[in-house]
């Protein structure tokens, strides 16, 4: 059976980083997007102008993938350990429950 040690705190931690990083990329996303019209729009040659637009076609989907897989991987992150914690709590209170009962008396015991 495996054996799991997450720390949720950690993930967090990790996760808040992690958007705040992804904060900055957006920024230079942005900014990139803003220049490579400028840059096209300016370049006085039609060949340049093809060149730059063509550029930013062919690695569009790299830019948007990073970003998207950014967010899949943090989401997943989060919900794992959100399903890890309810794991937790379910196997407490099955234990509890089961730990409870004594010689066939079950005791009540209160509910967080």
């Amino acid at each position: 059976m495996a054996k799991w040690d997450i720390e949720p705190a950690g993930v967090r931690g990790v996760v808040i980083r992690t958007q705040a990083a992804g904060q900055g990329f957006e920024k230079a996303g942005r900014s990139y997007a803003g220049g490579a019209r400028g840059a096209a729009g300016s370049a006085g040659s039609p060949l340049v102008t093809l060149a730059l637009q063509s550029f930013a076609k062919h690695h569009r989907r790299t830019l948007t993938g990073l970003v998207d897989k950014t967010v899949a991987s943090l989401t997943a992150a989060v919900e794992a350990t959100n399903a890890y914690l309810d794991g937790d709590l379910e196997m407490a209170e099955r234990a509890q429950r089961h730990g409870a009962t004594t010689n066939g008396v079950h005791k009540q015991l209160p509910r967080r």
